[in-house]
């Protein structure tokens, strides 16, 4: 490692689900002091008060993930005329409104620097269709919708935001290496994936590693695909 991220100070939200993990361990080992947060974010208050409570952040890493009970995602599928209001509540509750909690709490201290990163990790669900994930799609499109808008808004003030949406990608939430393992599980995912295989977690980080460091220094509201050519 080289230190990419020396002296910097990250923010990594939902830091023990989806892509907290290899972007804790990556981006420390790049030099980073990464603050990893777990809180819950159901209250409404709850990420300004962890955004004041980290002082100055100069990467954001908005990283969340849906209910518990619906993951992983062999629990996710189901017909939209059978899913319940409750369930469209908590995609909007643990995955929409944090990011967008998170990203208007640390705008200010960014703002007044002129300087700061902010990676949201969402979904290529939203970019391409599956069958059987139309609420967490709508979720994820709204995630992604607000990068593109405000990532040109904070442009001007020299903060890069912008998100990786990533699918197929091996994680502890989603595809979790016990769901993989299930007979016929990871064929049946392969043979929609273009590259053969499905993502590693240190692929994602990297990929926000670079969105995190001056390499994305031109670089606004983009909503990145990560699936292995399953989007194109």
């Amino acid at each position: 490692m080289n230190g990419r991220l020396h002296g910097r100070r990250v923010l990594v939200t939902s830091a023990d689900r989806y892509a907290g993990p290899p972007v804790c361990t990556l981006f420390t080992q790049e030099g980073a002091e990464v603050i990893a947060d777990t809180s819950d974010y159901l209250d409404p208050k709850a990420p300004q008060r962890v955004v004041e409570a980290a002082g100055k952040i100069d990467v954001l890493v908005a990283n969340f993930a849906g209910p518990l009970r619906l993951t992983p995602y062999s629990k996710m599928l189901g017909k939209v005329q059978d899913f319940a209001d409750e369930d469209f509540q908590a995609y909007l509750d643990e995955v929409v409104w944090p990011m967008v909690r998170f990203v208007r709490a640390i705008l200010p201290q960014m703002i007044e620097r002129r300087s700061g990163k902010i990676v949201a990790f969402t979904s290529a669900v939203a970019v391409r269709a599956i069958p059987g994930l139309a609420v967490y799609s709508a979720a994820r499109g709204a995630q992604n919708a607000f990068v593109l808008a405000t990532g040109a808004e904070v442009a001007p003030y020299n903060i890069q935001f912008n998100a990786i949406a990533p699918s197929y990608l091996e994680n502890v939430t989603y595809f979790t290496p016990a769901m993989l393992a299930e007979p016929g599980m990871r064929d049946s995912l392969v043979a929609n994936i273009p590259a053969g295989r499905t993502g590693e977690g240190y692929e994602a980080a990297e990929l926000a590693l670079s969105l995190s460091t001056d390499a994305s220094n031109f670089m606004a509201g983009q909503v990145i695909s990560m699936a292995g050519g399953w989007c194109v």
